[in-house]
């Protein structure tokens, strides 16, 4: 190939490669001849420069303008659906705040008001024994010694007997017996933890807050480790109540009430507090009617059984009875169905109750966590508002919605569940009150432990 043939062909727009034997033979020219590489690259400038001067079309405007148009309606659509959702949290917000305002205990029972003087005459109380033995595996407590106190035997455990308890006077128609253990000292753990009291009054519509406590729940909820553990206390068991001698824990909110400086809630705290060696920040008090509002308002709840439950002789809110069943497996409850589930006792145990409750508690939460961030700030607005009039507390609404967001990542399936159960006391120590519950020695101190410090 000449350099005419080569510079006719480059003139053409073929260029140097080997796809073709063409441009192959010209490829091997390029590479022998200076002057026709040279050439070669002057026309690939000069097409360059050619293109770059040549100016691009012009268009018309109409699909810019639609595809313009079109993306501000999407973000006007967007910008009205956070609207939209911000506004339905801000009118939940509010509506929470307004209820958790309206339940505040009065002020002079949240201040913790010094315990009165008993008033009632003090009489000697004399536990009898039962056949029971004491476990070997639960260590004996000795109280500290008291002036003027004989020793009394009980159960083959050597204790003194502490100051004269009071007779309460008769809620049942019954003397309690006095505790057989002290007050509990718990170191607790380096660490921040909140305890919220719960407790579920008997309160039927139209009566008082002066009322029994059918339910008693303490819940520990450590923040820093997402830790929250729940401890269920027999309303049958038998405490020393401030102030009042001994009795079954479930009378310290009548007792309490009979005082408007002290209130039901307040003497409660001060009862689990000193029988467990426990700080208690918050009170939440419920009655029947607001646990069944509550559950309606989520929808109610989903329970699993692992046994059935029959109970012909269930008490009824007019103080008759009835009969309650519920089949083993998945079901779906109301508020009135899920509060006979936590009540009813007599197929099995209290014991068996007192965790029936606890899953209960855990039910109600998990139907809450199904739901989106946004609806459950709705949920949450709906059971404050059905439980305005049925519920007693001490928490704020800013701590309430404070712990409701510290939690909201806690697996539920984590929570630590605590009870005291038949081999922590003794059944039938006083034959006038043959279903009390008296601590066995140590019980206490080691579910304390447990519940503080983790399983």
């Amino acid at each position: 190939m000449n350099c005419s043939e080569a510079r006719a062909l480059l003139a053409a727009g073929i260029r140097a490669g080997v796809d073709s034997p063409l441009q192959a033979q010209l490829a091997h020219h390029l590479a022998e001849c200076t002057t026709c590489r040279e050439y070669a690259v002057a026309g690939d400038f000069e097409l360059l420069a050619t293109l770059l001067a040549t100016p691009l079309p012009d268009r018309k405007p109409v699909g810019r303008k639609r595809g313009r148009a079109v993306l501000w309606v999407v973000v006007a659509l967007l910008v009205g659906w956070l609207g939209f959702q911000t506004g339905r949290v801000l009118v939940a917000a509010r509506t929470i705040i307004q209820n958790v305002d309206a339940m505040q205990l009065p002020s002079s029972v949240a201040q913790a008001s010094p315990i009165p003087t008993a008033v009632v005459p003090i009489q000697p109380v004399v536990a009898r024994a039962s056949p029971l033995p004491v476990p070997s595996q639960v260590p004996s407590l000795i109280p500290t010694p008291v002036a003027s106190s004989s020793p009394v035997t009980v159960i083959g455990v050597t204790t003194l007997a502490s100051a004269t308890p009071i007779p309460l006077p008769a809620i049942d128609g019954r003397v309690p017996v006095p505790t057989l253990i002290p007050t509990v000292d718990v170191r607790l753990p380096n660490i921040n933890a909140i305890h919220i009291l719960l407790l579920g009054s008997d309160r039927r519509p139209g009566e008082s807050w002066a009322t029994r406590s059918d339910a008693i729940m303490l819940i520990r909820i450590e923040p820093t480790n997402r830790r929250v553990a729940l401890l269920s206390l027999p309303r049958d068991l038998v405490v020393e109540i401030p102030g009042y001698g001994y009795g079954r824990i479930n009378s310290a909110t009548v007792y309490g009430e009979m005082d408007p400086a002290l209130g039901g809630a307040e003497l409660a705290r001060r009862t689990v507090t000193q029988l467990l060696g426990i700080p208690i920040d918050h009170v939440v008090w419920a009655d029947f009617t607001g646990f069944m509002a509550a559950v309606d308002a989520i929808g109610g709840i989903e329970v699993e059984l692992e046994q059935p439950i029959y109970d012909p002789t269930y008490p009824t809110m007019d103080y008759g009875l009835t009969t309650v069943y519920f089949p083993a497996g998945k079901q779906w409850l109301d508020g009135a169905q899920a509060l006979m589930l936590s009540r009813t006792r007599h197929s099995d145990s209290a014991y068996a109750r007192e965790a029936r409750q606890q899953m209960i508690v855990l039910a109600i939460a998990r139907r809450i966590r199904e739901q989106d961030p946004v609806r459950q700030m709705e949920l949450a607005a709906q059971v404050t508002t059905a439980l305005r009039p049925h519920i007693r507390t001490d928490l704020s609404a800013d701590e309430l919605l404070g712990l409701a967001w510290s939690l909201r990542d806690v697996d539920l399936g984590s929570i630590e569940r605590f009870a005291l159960g038949p081999d922590g006391v003794y059944e039938g120590l006083n034959t006038d009150d043959p279903y009390a519950l008296t601590p066995r020695p140590g019980a206490i101190a080691m579910l304390v432990q447990a519940f503080v410090n983790g399983k």
